[in-house]
């Protein structure tokens, strides 16, 4: 499930949460009871901490998606700014002063890390965590 697709449904328990808990309260005439600014009080606070959760879900979210790549290795992140570049594997070998093969393990590990399958996708999930 993609990370919009769970605050979308945490938004709606907690709204559907919200809409039952005032019916409940209108049916069991409670609001009768209590003088109307408390009753207004207790709506507040209630969308109040709604409003708090969704905030701290929707911070969480974004801090993952701007964090810089963070199970690559110094060499895979400079092997992946080189990719970014539209260097090609022979280019990379001879910049870093290492064998072809040894490019072709690291460009396969950064695939996998980043859960890839071409230089396309991992360009795409490079750039996206820069801006």
């Amino acid at each position: 499930m993609s990370p919009s697709f769970k605050i979308a449904v945490r938004i709606g328990l907690i709204t559907s949460g919200a809409i039952i808990i005032f019916w409940t309260i209108s049916q069991l005439t409670i609001y009768r009871y209590f003088r109307t600014d408390y009753y207004a009080a207790v709506v507040a606070v209630s969308f109040l901490v709604a409003g708090i959760f969704i905030a701290r879900s929707k911070a969480r979210h974004n801090i993952a998606l701007k964090m810089p790549l963070p199970d690559l290795t110094q060499k895979e992140l400079s092997i992946l700014e080189q990719i970014a570049a539209g260097k090609s594997n022979k280019d990379i070998a001879a910049e870093n002063f290492v064998e072809l093969s040894t490019v072709k393990t690291h460009i396969n590990n950064i695939y996998a890390k980043l859960g890839v399958s071409s230089r396309r996708e991992a360009i795409r999930a490079y750039t996206s965590r820069q801006e």
